[in-house]
């Protein structure tokens, strides 16, 4: 196993996406409301054993979902721009993208979109 949390945070805080929403606006887990615009949060999907030899685990495989939540305002980057940045991050680091779509919410003043991702680590 990894620390899945450690890895994506670090990657997460990487100039770039901290230039399009700041620092204070990535978390970890699933805030209860989320009042500050743009944000990103993340949540650890799944680690499985994925690859065995002498009947023991050499690598996982890894997946993560991030939540991108921006305002439909003048002057918000979209949650489009936002995802792309995060994109090119988790990309130079050899994560494939396995889902990216908007997802309604109940503010018609937000947009959410939902990255999911994937990665298989060597133990």
């Amino acid at each position: 196993m990894v620390n899945l949390k450690k890895i994506v945070n670090t990657l997460l805080n990487e100039q770039s996406i901290i230039g399009a929403v700041g620092s204070d606006n990535i978390f970890c887990g699933y805030p209860d409301t989320i009042q500050t615009f743009p944000c990103i949060c993340f949540v650890e999907d799944n680690q499985s054993d994925t690859e065995f030899a002498d009947n023991l685990p050499i690598a996982n495989n890894c997946s993560i979902t991030i939540h991108i939540y921006t305002k439909k305002l003048s002057g918000y980057m979209t949650s489009s721009e936002i995802g792309a940045i995060v994109g090119n991050v988790l990309k130079l680091d050899y994560w494939t993208c396995t889902a990216n779509n908007e997802s309604p919410d109940v503010d018609n003043e937000v947009e959410h979109r939902i990255l999911n991702y994937k990665k298989e680590f060597l133990s």
